[in-house]
């Protein structure tokens, strides 16, 4: 990056001595363009120091400790934030100094996401604070990949925030507390943090309410309930949660205006006042963005502030976009990652189109309106909710594939009651000295907040359809977007405004063209063997566009693989119609989440293996598909299934009644162009042989799925030589199991055939896509699709 840096540098320097003499130039783009190459070079040089790690990296420990080695790992160190509690554990980052295992004890570096598991609800940690020095003993291991492509990237999440390692703490003897923190900023802000806690369950009577506050005031979201977030998200008011502008402002502003009659009063100059009180500000704001955990919407509304402050003391004119830019370059400057952070993405996204396209907006509104204070505040408050959703659009489209548009209308109300629940907390949280002034600011802002829930949970019952949902999942569709805003932003440029809109043209059609070259545009056949754990759920996907799911995960007390895994992976891509549920047998593990998914999108038929099931979990699944409507089919060997002419799709078995529900599994082979593809679902050792005496000549693929996740009662010599010599044979299995699966023997059948062997339980999701000649895996993870 220094060399393209300097590359760039003479370049221009050459080009401008050789038009200095020139009376038409492209000088200004010779200078733009190298200030770009050099922003660029300098950023990802910063970047690329900033994710080297030192050979005393705790990653480098993590990546030697195997996943089944019980012996726990120690580590020593600080306390870097406030831990957070969740159903079933305790989360915090430490800042490892020391590591050691048995007898032996390095010095280590970064930080460490430490997670204590208490799943019976029973353990009993003990109460940590920044900045405490503690000692823990667990099971290290490295950041985590996504399991599945609708799965967000945790791990890559945590690296962005300097997190390098997980330790998982099992037990509570694994954590011992060393000493309390010798921080005073630390020690000053838990204080306030046990404060602001302490008042709000002292003077807000409704749980929800004291919730919504610990979030909007502390950034703490565990109190606020499952069905209420959903509505905050479905509604697209999640920016409301969000420690930003708004808080920043009624926390230090305030301050910063009742200042300036007391300075005046006492006989105080006025450019002594003006540093007085940008001083006394400036340091209640740092307090509070470390008590409010320093989020990157928080941070920026600081620096922003700071700026504004500043600049009135030096009695200099202030750009927003300049302090916007600011902040930006400090966030960036200190931790790069953040660039590629969704908050980061939101928050700046929303601001910068809040100052452009605000006054753009507003202009668009009759005069006629704009002439009462009440027409002027709901022309502003929809201008400026339309402005921050176009914003947020690109970001929100390329991280969740989905955009809510009733915040369009519910911000108008939403954000001034957001400001008076505020209001009311901070009053009740300042007053706390004063009861009754305290309480009664307390019962204002549990009346607000509780208005401002129902709008929410309100709006979400009326205004949930109101999704536009179209993932930008292309790099040129992102950067396009981006230079659409901007020409909105310069809508009063003609030039400026007609040269973006030509160069979005073009990036859009170099990525077609790039598509297109790549062949993405031709249709295949995809088979998406989703990691579920210790079960199975397949999604195939036609050349056509139709698609069939092959049995739906385990479902328990504890997780819905429909919810968890198929359903964000159907809504991720877009699919809002599977044309066939197909259960291969009543298991658990295979028709867990199916009930889920019959819920969740219109499915045309259920194909069953006709054998009965005893369970309730069996009988619920067949009660949800009446109720729907839901065709249900059975199946046995010699049928067909016609879902795409393109791919033939037949049932080998069950050949008839079987002694086990696993024989009785529905077996498919399905044909693609000259690709074949052989599903045994859990047929054992009987189930295999009915299908190898009546189709054993017709069973030559390019991939399996080695039934029974790997167990010895399937995967029989007979079958693996009937299959010939696949290309692939895929394990769905969970990475720890208490059947020991999968197990060797099969395994090194289906090796021995020169097939690649592929487990969720080591690889995630296994992606695999036929062009009709060949069989190609798909690297999800790299976003190559």
């Amino acid at each position: 990056w220094a060399l393209v840096g300097t590359a760039g540098a003479v370049g221009l320097a050459v080009y401008l001595s050789r038009s200095q003499s020139r009376l038409v130039t492209l000088r200004p783009l010779g200078w733009a363009l190298a200030v770009a190459a050099a922003t660029i070079a300098l950023g990802a040089a910063r970047d690329a120091d900033w994710r080297d790690r030192p050979a005393d990296s705790v990653v480098h420990l993590a990546a030697l400790a195997p996943l089944d080695d019980r012996q726990p790992t120690l580590l020593w160190g600080t306390v870097r934030d406030v831990p957070i509690r969740s159903e079933w554990s305790v989360r915090f980052a430490l800042d490892a100094d020391s590591a050691g295992r048995g007898d032996q004890r390095v010095t280590v570096s970064d930080a460490v996401q430490v997670s204590l598991h208490h799943d019976e609800g029973t353990l009993v940690y003990p109460a940590l604070r920044p900045g405490d020095r503690v000692q823990l003993a667990g099971r290290l291991e490295p950041l985590p990949r996504p399991r599945n492509p609708a799965q967000m990237d945790y791990g890559a999440y945590l690296q962005r925030q300097g997190i390098q390692a997980v330790l998982r703490v099992e037990d509570e003897t694994g954590v011992a507390f060393l000493a309390p923190s010798r921080q005073p900023v630390a020690r000053v802000a838990d204080a306030s943090r046990r404060h602001v806690r302490r008042v709000l369950a002292q003077h807000i009577p409704t749980p929800e309410t004291r919730g919504l506050l610990l979030a909007l005031l502390l950034a703490d979201r565990s109190a606020i309930g499952t069905d209420t977030m959903d509505a905050f998200r479905e509604t697209g008011l999640m920016h409301l949660l969000a420690v930003s502008g708004l808080h920043v402002g009624l926390v230090g502003l305030t301050l910063y205006v009742l200042l300036k009659p007391v300075l005046g009063r006492i006989g105080v100059s006025r450019q002594q006042a003006e540093r007085a009180r940008a001083g006394a500000t400036l340091a209640l704001l740092a307090l509070y963005v470390v008590v409010a955990g320093a989020s990157v919407s928080t941070v920026r509304a600081f620096v922003m502030v700071s700026v504004l402050i500043l600049g009135r003391v030096a009695d200099r004119r202030v750009d927003t976009l300049n302090a916007l830019g600011v902040a930006a370059f400090g966030i960036l400057l200190h931790r790069p990652a953040a660039l590629f952070e969704v908050g980061f993405q939101l928050s700046f996204g929303a601001v910068a189109a809040i100052v452009t396209l605000t006054p753009l907006l507003t202009t668009i509104v009759p005069d006629r309106i704009r002439q009462s204070a009440t027409g002027t505040f709901l022309a502003g408050s929809v201008a400026t909710s339309i402005a921050a959703t176009l914003g947020t659009a690109p970001a929100l489209l390329a991280h969740f594939g989905r955009l809510p548009l009733g915040g369009l209308l519910l911000n108008v109300p939403a954000i001034p009651l957001t400001g008076l629940t505020l209001g009311g907390g901070i009053g009740a949280v300042v007053l706390a000295p004063l009861p009754p002034l305290a309480a009664a600011m307390g019962g204002f802002a549990d009346a607000s907040g509780r208005l401002l829930l129902w709008i929410t949970e309100s709006g979400a019952t009326a205004f949930g359809w109101a999704v536009y949902e179209r993932p930008l999942d292309t790099p040129s569709a992102w950067i396009a977007s981006a230079l659409v805003l901007t020409a909105l932003a310069l809508w009063r440029r003609p030039a400026a405004r007609r040269q973006l809109a030509l160069a979005s043209v073009a990036v859009v059609a170099v990525g077609l063209w790039s598509g297109f070259a790549k062949g993405e545009s031709a249709p295949t056949f995809d088979a998406v063997f989703l990691d579920v754990g210790q079960g199975d759920a397949t999604l195939l996907s036609m050349p056509n566009g139709r698609h069939v799911l092959i049995d739906a995960g385990i479902r328990s007390p504890y997780v819905d693989q429909g919810e968890r895994v198929i359903v964000p992976h159907l809504d991720r891509f877009g699919i809002r119609r599977l044309d066939a549920l197909i259960l291969t047998h009543a298991d658990a593990d295979h028709i867990g989440g199916a009930q889920t998914v019959l819920e969740h999108v219109p499915v045309g038929r259920l194909v069953v293996n006709g054998a009965s099931g005893e369970s309730d979990l069996w009988a619920n699944v067949l009660r949800t598909a009446d109720s729907l409507r839901v065709p249900i089919d059975t199946v046995s060997a010699g049928d067909t299934l016609a879902v795409d002419p393109s791919v033939r799709v037949r049932v080998l078995g069950p050949s008839g009644p079987m002694g086990s529900t696993n024989d009785a599994s529905i077996v498919l082979r399905m044909e693609h162009g000259r690709t074949r593809w052989l599903l045994t679902g859990d047929a054992e050792a009987a189930g295999e042989a009915a299908v190898v005496r009546r189709f054993g000549g017709a069973l030559a693929s390019d991939v399996v799925t080695v039934g029974h996740h790997g167990s010895q009662t399937s995967s029989t010599p007979a079958l693996v030589e009937a299959a010939g010599r696949p290309s692939f044979a895929v394990v769905s299995v969970a990475r720890r199991n208490r059947y020991g699966l999968p197990h060797e023997e099969p395994l090194g059948r289906w090796t021995a055939t020169g097939a690649d062997v592929r487990l969720t339980s080591e690889d995630g999701a296994v992606w695999l896509r036929s062009d009709g000649a060949t069989v190609e895996p798909v690297d999800w993870r790299s976003g190559e699709r």
